[in-house]
């Protein structure tokens, strides 16, 4: 439906924010036809969008994130009222992890997000963007100019949206560490050197990049995961040095540079804890941290509490609160799962990123974001995700009320796509509870069934543990999801469902392949051994150059072209392994070898959970 608005009712400071908006939707400025009202109230947690009796459309807002989330419930026609209770309600996009987003898709993802009431995203780039005199900062990676990050950022500035750097100033950072320029820096693999000039050299370049880049003066700094700290060549310089001192002496120097560039460091939590902890073990409600470590916290660093994992709402208040004991008002980081999946994981999501939302209400504590991370390569299609997207605002404004249909009416109109649709596509990656014998509850992976080895078999293997019968269980649930996506082959509005209906398919005929592959072999029936030779070449072969050029169509939508080359190799591997099986088949099938060694050297099968492509492509340790 087409909304129309009027400068002359309209208070000013949302002219710019209808003006954005109506590059994409139907949102206008004229006196005739369905009309869109705004009211300023003074609780910034209102929302409010009703009807009046001309049948136009009445928004009462506290807060800009407000307007435009009215905006959003008036496009789809909906009346309703909501609590904004978040102050920063933000994503953090990660374009470190191979996609890096191009500006052009970047501007839809902020009108997107400006319609479903989050204002702040952050963009978590390693070493994605251009530092001058580092030419191998970024190297081949699709790197951000100061130009493109200003551009992004004055194009947020007009949706009321805080543009945040998600750096890594600390650990994280083998990307440049790989480069035998950046040696005098190195620590180990991971971790730069503390205490070292050209270090502190470089982080300031970094600072100094984001200082003028950006017009927040907020920047996430990282610091995460450095479990090796201090353990390679800070070692062999300077001898041991407890983590916390060598951390807390490092964060100290860079909150001096922060200070200088006028810059509100943030850094994930974890590394306070897990240095407390024998295991280092971030999630033991147990762990105490020493008081001189919190003494020697400089002041005006915020800690960020990143949480994926937990689907208890009371872990996540208690945790909080320990955060708050050691330095002051908390920074919650939740997740919309992106990350080792091929489409987005609503499931996972929905248990732990809604606890997370009922937990940060329970402790009163309104700074939140959703992480979209990309381990593993960046491989899921991230469109898939404004599910999650959609789903968490309305999860998190309206607390007591989970209403899949309001849901999927704001998603229609914002998005253009069923979100029941996106939802089936969702349970490519699914859980397996059985309550009368919780050995036999497994999490099935879509990226490792499709990483998996045509004739090594890592993960079919694995799975089998849980039941000889894992594999037709999936195949049946595969094709109950292509049955139920069939025809939808052309929307793109929210996720390439071309792209995912032919992975599904290459998902069903590998796992068929697989399962008749191991039958015809243990009853050396050499006939239906010939036939699966023939079909890894006719069939397995064109189906995955096909998926390759499906991926690259999505990729061209929304990434710069570093980065594709990733999932090509991957891809153009399997398609090499599957000409081998044919060739291995054929050999034994001709009695020119004994036997097939790579279906003769098994072990039974733990369960073993790891879904990486570099702990399945291979049994050797080279990729």
């Amino acid at each position: 439906m087409e909304l129309n608005w009027q400068r002359n009712t309209t208070p000013q400071e949302l002219w710019t924010l209808l003006e954005t908006l109506g590059e994409e939707y139907p949102i206008v400025e004229k006196r005739t036809g369905r009309a869109l009202r705004f009211v300023r109230v003074p609780e910034a947690r209102i929302m409010r969008a009703s009807r009046d009796a001309e049948g136009s459309f009445v928004i009462d807002y506290g807060s800009f994130a407000a307007a435009a989330r009215g905006i959003a419930f008036a496009l789809a026609g909906i009346e309703t009222q909501e609590d904004m209770f978040f102050r920063t309600f933000g994503v953090l996009i990660d374009v470190s992890r191979a996609p890096v987003m191009t500006v052009k898709h970047f501007k839809v993802w902020l009108r997107r997000l400006a319609l479903c009431g989050y204002n702040m995203a952050m963009l978590y780039t390693k070493d994605t963007y251009e530092l001058p005199g580092e030419p191998y900062f970024g190297y081949m990676r699709g790197r951000y100019s100061r130009e493109e990050i200003r551009e992004i950022d004055a194009y947020a500035k007009r949706l009321n949206i805080e543009i945040i750097a998600s750096i890594q100033a600390l650990g994280h950072l083998e990307p440049i560490l790989r480069w035998s320029a950046y040696r005098p820096v190195k620590d180990t693999d991971n971790v730069v050197l503390v205490d070292n000039p050209q270090t502190y050299e470089l982080i300031t370049k970094m600072l100094q990049f984001w200082s003028n880049a950006l017009s927040s003066r907020r920047i996430h700094l990282g610091m995460d995961e450095t479990h090796d700290l201090g353990r390679g060549r800070f070692l062999d310089l300077n001898g041991y040095e407890r983590g916390w001192d060598i951390y807390n002496r490092h964060l100290t120097k860079v909150k001096g540079i922060c200070d200088t560039f006028g810059l509100k460091p943030i850094i994930w939590s974890d590394m306070y804890f897990r240095f407390a902890n024998v295991n280092q073990s971030y999630y033991d409600l147990t762990t105490v941290v020493p008081d001189d470590v919190k003494a020697a916290i400089p002041p005006g660093v915020q800690l960020s509490y990143w949480d994926y994992y937990h689907s208890d709402r009371n872990f996540y208040s208690a945790f909080l609160q320990k955060h708050r004991d050691l330095a002051g008002e908390p920074f919650m980081a939740s997740g919309i799962r992106t990350w080792c999946t091929l489409w987005y994981d609503h499931e996972t999501t929905e248990r732990n990123a809604g606890a997370c939302i009922d937990g940060c209400r329970d402790a009163n504590v309104n700074e939140l974001i959703f992480t979209l991370w990309g381990d593993d390569g960046g491989y899921s299609e991230l469109d898939s995700a404004f599910a999650g997207i959609a789903w968490a605002a309305d999860h998190a404004f309206n607390p007591a009320d989970d209403n899949e249909k309001r849901v999927a009416a704001v998603f229609q109109a914002v998005f253009g796509s069923d979100y029941e649709r996106h939802l089936i596509a969702s349970q490519i990656d699914f859980s397996h509870i059985d309550h009368d014998t919780p050995d036999n509850t497994y999490h099935l992976s879509a990226a490792a069934t499709l990483w998996d080895d045509p004739l090594m078999g890592i993960y079919y293997r694995e799975m089998m543990y849980f039941g000889k019968d894992v594999w037709q269980k999936t195949v049946i649930r595969y094709r109950e999801i292509e049955e139920r996506l069939q025809g939808h082959e052309d929307d793109r509005s929210a996720g390439d469902f071309g792209y995912f209906l032919h992975l599904l398919r290459v998902l069903i005929a590998k796992i068929e392949f697989r399962n008749r592959l191991q039958e015809a072999y243990r009853l050396r029936d050499k006939a239906a051994l010939a036939e699966l030779a023939e079909q890894a070449v006719n069939d397995m072969v064109p189906a995955l150059e096909e998926l390759i050029l499906l991926y690259r169509r999505q990729w061209k939508r929304s990434y710069k072209s570093f980065g594709q080359e990733v999932m090509q190799i991957r891809i153009g591997g399997l398609i090499q392994r599957y000409r081998e099986a044919a060739r291995a088949i054929g050999e034994f099938v001709k009695g020119e070898v004994p036997a097939m060694e790579e279906l003769e050297n098994v072990v039974p099968g733990r369960g073993y959970g790891d879904t990486r492509y570099r702990m399945l492509a291979t049994g050797g340790w080279f990729i």
